[in-house]
């Protein structure tokens, strides 16, 4: 066999070889990247879990077809009258899975259920103005005026059921949405004014619909 057949059959391999691996590149899913997951969550709707619509984030972890991650959301609203002030302000981390139940033949387009619990809590802080006035002789009276500031905090369990799809602009971006149904159950309640705390006996939950715009960014490859 002369050394000019051995060259074409050797190129004729490496030619067939990588026609395959182009063939199978093509054939199987883009889908997107694995790895560090950043997503930031802008609510239609607010609740305990995001009040005003506020954004919220998502960090962990995207794999093949499922994620894992901690929601942070932190909401404060403050309001003042003349003296008086008070403060409103939300805390909550919930941690949360998605899982995807379809994706297109490409692997850009996914839907997925999302599910999550977690613990929050919120205080109320007010702080106000009281005057006595007392009866003086000569038909006159006094006054004094005196600071009274109150808060009360109430601990509660959010939880939160929803469906949503994404897609990948790129293998490390995407945009999407959701919705389903967030609830809040409390776990107690206290108050303290004048430096008297009192706990308080009671019970409450919240159910409502959202909806939700997404954002994803995933730091791999």
């Amino acid at each position: 066999m002369s050394f000019g057949k051995v060259l074409g059959g050797v190129a004729a391999a490496v030619v067939m070889t990588l026609s395959g691996w182009a063939s199978a590149e093509e054939a199987t899913p883009s889908g997107h990247a694995s790895g560090f997951m950043v997503q930031t969550r802008l609510q239609a709707q607010g609740g305990l879990l995001s009040v005003g619509g506020g954004p919220s984030f998502l960090l962990g972890y995207q794999g093949g077809g499922f994620a894992l991650g901690l929601g942070l959301g932190l909401t404060r609203v403050g309001v003042s009258a003349g003296s008086d002030s008070g403060s409103l302000t939300l805390f909550q981390v919930m941690p949360t899975a998605l899982v995807d139940v379809w994706h297109s033949r490409d692997g850009r387009a996914r839907a997925n259920l999302i599910g999550g619990v977690g613990y929050g809590r919120g205080s109320l802080n007010v702080t106000g103005s009281s005057q006595n006035c007392s009866a003086v002789a000569g038909g006159g009276q006094t006054c004094t005026t005196t600071s009274v500031d109150s808060t009360a905090s109430i601990g509660f369990v959010p939880v939160m059921l929803g469906f949503g799809g994404d897609y990948y602009l790129s293998r490390n971006f995407a945009l999407g949405a959701e919705a389903g149904l967030q609830g809040a159950f409390t776990t107690g309640i206290s108050g303290e004014s004048n430096g008297k705390t009192q706990s308080v006996d009671g019970s409450g939950n919240l159910q409502l619909a959202y909806g939700a715009l997404r954002a994803t960014f995933v730091l791999g490859d």
